[in-house]
Order: structure tokens, then C-alpha cells, then sequence
């Protein structure tokens, strides 16, 4: 049956497709042509998920629709406005205006520890030989529909390959810094990591309005990250989303894990009209483990949704995860996880918890914990649970002398704070926890 689009989706399909043949046009790389055209033809067969979709029955995309934003080239941004965004923690820095790579603010890549390699996307774009391989999982990737728009406006990212044995003492910091002029800032990463690698990223994503005369304008990020990881690889990540109120927030990653590698990874949220952030992670190895937690907040009407869909493909494998949402006004969240155990995957260990803080009234959370199991020897749970603050907790504060005010403070903080203390790393823990601590504080004035 053919699916039905509305006239403003019908709009905002033209005007992608429109951005996409600009980029083609000054292209002269036919693998990237290819993949831009092939998602062209996917957009125009499919348009925008509505709610009418059982992932986006309670994401609306109505606002993003009505924005028609642009691939531009990046606004000037100094160096002195970047190192307001920089963590009190000594990083290799990796610095992307409005969707683009810009050396200049970054720190010297090619002082990389023996064994890493980071090149822009668009470098590697130019680099004569195999530039399918860089796509090699684009069917995984289109069946998400941002993930099609990303494929569609394929422009820069990053290429990083950490060599076998090989590791850096300080974590790459990847700031992202969207300027806010009806800008589509489209980033695709690739990481891939060799036997016995380990790699620590934190990712920032922020919003520097006040370089544009109309600082109300909304702009757009869309990412799409893969990471391979071979045998006892090890990866660690941060991703903080920090964004402005009218920003719109879409990220999915792609994990591939083999025999005895370890994965965690860490999502707060604190910003964004509308953000959506998904992780996939396909078990595909014996002994494999994996971390997945994520600290949401939402004030107003915005809307904060965080996806997990893990795959067990192997025995032995063991994933946790604990997401939390704060929520306040007429925020939404959106909770959607899946765990799924194949036939194979015998003495699978997997845990999903999912908790939820409503400050008011007319705040919603919509949850969907989900296990799917094919085997019989495992040991599977999920569980999820939203409410207030309990009263008892607010009177056991309030009779040790703690004002109401400052009672609903504490208790708020220590249940968001937790999924962070997965970190293992204190000073990037101490940091999230106060990225988190700071959002809290501008939604309690």
C-alpha cells in the first residue's frame, strides 16, 4: 500500500532531496553520489515517520518537519568561545562547527599516541582505494529514518582507527557546536578498533547562539556513529547533550562487538526541544559485555527520548542498564528498550532497569521495556517505574532541620545522579555530574 504524506512532509522531503543533488553536484567521489542517491530514494519512498509509527507514536516530528534546515558551510567560531565548553580535564580535543571538522580548533592530531589514526570524513573521502568499505553497514543504518537523512546528507565526521594493543592515556574530547542559524549540522563517525584496543570518548554537543542575529532560530543535528570492535577491544564513551531549548537532537550509534569485548556507554541529556538518542549494540562474540545507562532531564514542553536495542548473538554475553528521566512542566519522556536473546545466545545475562521522576502534574513518560528470547538458559529482567517524589522522603529530610525546598533538591539529584557512577573514570565522572547537577539547577529555580 502506498503510504499517504502530508503536503508539509511532501515540503520538507523536496527541500532534503534538493540539499542532497546541491552536494552531489560538487562531488566527485561516485561512492558518495551512490549512497546519497540510494537514501534519496528511500525519502522519497517512505518521507517522515508520523505517529502513526509504532517508534514515533509518542516522538512527534511535527516541529522538525516544519524547519527546512540547510547544509551550510560552518560560522566563524573563536577560540576563546570554544574554551567555555572545554571539561576541567586534561583531553586530546577534537573540535566540529555546525556539522563541519575544523582543524584550527582542534588540538594537534597527528601527536596521536602510536597506533591511533583520525582523519575528517571528508579527508577520507578523498582518499583514493576503498571508500565502500567506510560503508559497508549502510542496511543497518537507513532503516532508521534519521539514519536515511543521514545518509542522504553525507558531508563530514570523523575516521578513527585505534591499531591493535594500542590506547591513549587522555580521552578525546569531540565538541560539537551548533551556531543556531536553521543549520542541519549531518555528522558521521566511524571508530574502529582493532585486537585488544581500548579507546575513552566524551562527546559534547552544544548550542552558541548568540553568533547569529537571530538567536531564536532552530537548527538541526543528526549523527550517525559506527564503532567496530574486534577481540578484547574496550570502549568507553560519554555523550552529553546540552543543546538549546529550540535545537532538535537526533543521534544513532551502531556497535559491533566480537569475543571478549567490553562496551559502556554513558547519555545524559539536558536540552533540545525534541531530542532522540538510540543506541543498537550487536553481540557478536563469546564473553562479551556491555554497559548502557543514560541520565535524561526535561523542562517546558520538550520532549527527551533514549532507545537501547541489544542484540545477544553468543554465549556468555552480559549487558546492563539503568536509565533514569527527571521531568517537569509539560515535558515527555520516551523510554524504549530492547533485549534480545537469540536461539544461541545460552548464559545470556541481561538487565534492563528504567526509572522515571515526574516534578508535575503535567509531566509525561511513556516506557517501553521490551525482552525478546529464544533461548533457555539465560537470565533476563526488565523493569520500570515512574511516580513523585515519595512524601516520606521529603518528611524524613524535613525532621533533620532540611527545608522542603532544598529536601525535593537533594532527593531529585541523588536519584539522576546514579546511572553516572557507571564512570569509571573520576574526573569525567565528576564532570558529567556536574553537567547534570547544572541542568537540575536551571529546571529548580
Amino acid at each position: 500500500m502506498q503510504r499517504k504524506i502530508s503536503p508539509v512532509a511532501k515540503q520538507a522531503v523536496a527541500h532534503y532531496i534538493a540539499e542532497s543533488e546541491k552536494l552531489n553536484q560538487t562531488c566527485d567521489n561516485p561512492t558518495l553520489k551512490q549512497i546519497r542517491q540510494q537514501a534519496q530514494a528511500l525519502l522519497q519512498q517512505q518521507a517522515f515517520p508520523t505517529q502513526r509509527d509504532e517508534d514515533w507514536q509518542y516522538t512527534r516530528l511535527t516541529g522538525f518537519v516544519q524547519n527546512h534546515f540547510a547544509v551550510k558551510q560552518a560560522n566563524k567560531v573563536t577560540s576563546e568561545q570554544v574554551r567555555q565548553f572545554m571539561p576541567d580535564f586534561a583531553v586530546t580535543m577534537v573540535v566540529f562547527v555546525d556539522g563541519w571538522f575544523n582543524e584550527s580548533l582542534s588540538d594537534d592530531l597527528d601527536a596521536l599516541p602510536k597506533g591511533l589514526t583520525f582523519e575528517s570524513l571528508r579527508e577520507a573521502y578523498d582518499i583514493a582505494g576503498d571508500t565502500e568499505a567506510l560503508f559497508d553497514r549502510e542496511k543497518h543504518i537507513t532503516k532508521e529514518p534519521f539514519g536515511v537523512l543521514n545518509s542522504l546528507l553525507l558531508a563530514d565526521g570523523f575516521y578513527l582507527q585505534v591499531g591493535a594493543n594500542a590506547y591513549s592515556d587522555l580521552p578525546l574530547f569531540v565538541l560539537n557546536i551548533q551556531t543556531g542559524s536553521n543549520h542541519m549540522c549531518n555528522v558521521r563517525n566511524r571508530i574502529d578498533l582493532a585486537e585488544n584496543a581500548e579507546l575513552t570518548l566524551v562527546e559534547r554537543f552544544v548550542s552558541l547562539e548568540s553568533l547569529t542575529e537571530s538567536n531564536q532560530a532552530a537548527s538541526c543535528t543528526n549523527v550517525v556513529t559506527e564503532v567496530n570492535m574486534a577481540k578484547s577491544a574496550r570502549f568507553k564513551q560519554v555523550v552529553m547533550q546540552e543543546q538549546s531549548d529550540n535545537a532538535f537532537y537526533f543521534n544513532n550509534q551502531f556497535i559491533y562487538q566480537a569475543d571478549n569485548s567490553s562496551c559502556m556507554t554513558f547519555y545524559g541529556s539536558a536540552g533540545s526541544q525534541l531530542s532522540r538518542h538510540q543506541n543498537h549494540i550487536f553481540m557478536n562474540g563469546e564473553h562479551i559485555e556491555s554497559q548502557q545507562n543514560s541520565a535524561c532531564l526535561a523542562k517546558d514542553k520538550e520532549t527527551v527520548d533514549s532507545r537501547t536495542d541489544t542484540q545477544h548473538n553468543d554465549v556468555w554475553g552480559n549487558s546492563q542498564q539503568l536509565h533514569k528521566y527527571v521531568l517537569t512542566d509539560q515535558a515527555v519522556g520516551v523510554f524504549n528498550g530492547m533485549i534480545r536473546v537469540d536461539q544461541k545466545a545460552q548464559k545470556t545475562d541481561g538487565q534492563m532497569d528504567n526509572k522515571n521522576l515526574l516534578l508535575s502534574d503535567s509531566a509525561k513518560m511513556d516506557t517501553k521495556p521490551q525482552l525478546e528470547i529464544y533461548a533457555d538458559d539465560v537470565k533476563c529482567s526488565h523493569g520500570s517505574a515512574s511516580g513523585q517524589i515519595d512524601k516520606n522522603q521529603i518528611f524524613y529530610l524535613q525532621a533533620r532541620g532540611i527545608r522542603r525546598a532544598d529536601a525535593i533538591k537533594m532527593i531529585t539529584h541523588a536519584f539522576l545522579l546514579e546511572p553516572a557512577e557507571v564512570i569509571a573514570n573520576d574526573a569525567i565522572r565528576h564532570w558529567v555530574i556536574n553537567r547534570l547537577s547544572a541542568g537540575l539547577a536551571s529546571i529548580q529555580k
